[in-house]
């Protein structure tokens, strides 16, 4: 036989072993890919507001606590505290003073201060701002016990707990009294009209020591005389009677006590006298009206 076509059978044969294996490869099934997992979103922290509406008076101003928003879970997380603030006075005023969180009103730990971004403005004489404080918890899991906290000792700390849990508010609402009673030394008489207890001093943008407050007597000056050039009244001429029985002059701050050229039978009115006391001092007081070697005093109460 002609080795030709047997070489050609050859490859024929040949071809089609290959096309039966490759039919072969063919029929055998091919896995399937998955697709991809996506990762399980982890939950979110439960979200808690307190609504507050707590007004605090300090440094002169009026700062309103008026919420809390806590996103906590055992981890910790944030509180958002809103302030806004009120400024009676004529001049621009700032919060000198931090604005802390006790977490635990029950515990030795120290306070948190907000974040570096959470800034208090300056307050517009007459106006009011709002602020946006925020306190990052770490492993703090609720905030039913938090306590904001304005001011640090040794000043007074005022208190604005988030619940009933924290205790009680500390506030320093100044205390307003209507007073009576008038008093002659000589010539020159006094004539009461009201009294106001604060914590803080206003004109100066100032709180005070936690071992003090202060009591501005307001009152009305006559002087009883006929001399034409008048009577110079100033602070030598007032005391307070504490109700220890001792005496204390005016503070002496350039604010804290009038100073007034009263004419010969004329009458100085709404005149006051600003004088520091012992924190919670209470009881009978008395104004001592002073004119030379002569004195009157003119008693009224604050109640405790």
């Amino acid at each position: 036989m002609n080795p030709a076509p047997r070489r050609a059978a050859a490859r024929l044969g040949g071809l089609a072993l290959v096309a039966v294996a490759l039919a072969g490869c063919l029929d055998v099934p091919v896995a399937s890919v998955s697709p991809p997992i996506p990762p399980t979103p982890e939950p979110t922290p439960p979200s808690t507001t307190y609504t507050l509406g707590t007004a605090v008076w300090y440094e002169g101003l009026l700062i309103t606590v008026e919420d809390a928003t806590a996103t906590l879970d055992e981890r910790g997380g944030p509180v958002i505290v809103r302030l806004k603030l009120e400024n009676p006075a004529q001049d621009d005023a700032d919060l000198n003073s931090r604005v802390l969180l006790q977490v635990d009103a029950g515990s030795s730990d120290p306070p948190i201060a907000p974040t570096r971004e959470s800034k208090i403005p300056t307050v517009p004489g007459g106006g009011t701002a709002e602020a946006t404080l925020t306190y990052e918890l770490q492993g703090i899991p609720s905030a039913d016990n938090a306590v904001l906290l304005v001011g640090e000792l040794p000043l007074h700390v005022a208190r604005v707990p988030f619940t009933a849990a924290g205790g009680a508010a500390l506030v320093y609402e100044p205390i307003d009294l209507s007073l009576s009673g008038a008093g002659a030394a000589g010539d020159l008489r006094i004539t009461l009209r009201s009294a106001v207890t604060r914590w803080d001093l206003p004109d100066w943008s100032e709180e005070l020591s936690a071992q003090l407050a202060v009591i501005t007597v307001t009152y009305d000056v006559t002087y009883l005389g006929d001399f034409s050039g008048g009577f110079a009244f100033t602070g030598d001429n007032v005391a307070l009677r504490l109700p220890a029985g001792n005496w204390i002059g005016a503070r002496h701050d350039g604010h804290s006590q009038s100073i007034e050229l009263i004419g010969a039978g004329k009458t100085a009115k709404g005149l006051s006298s600003r004088f520091e006391v012992p924190y919670g001092t209470t009881g009978r007081f008395a104004l001592v009206v002073r004119n030379g070697s002569t004195s009157k005093v003119i008693p009224f109460r604050i109640p405790g």
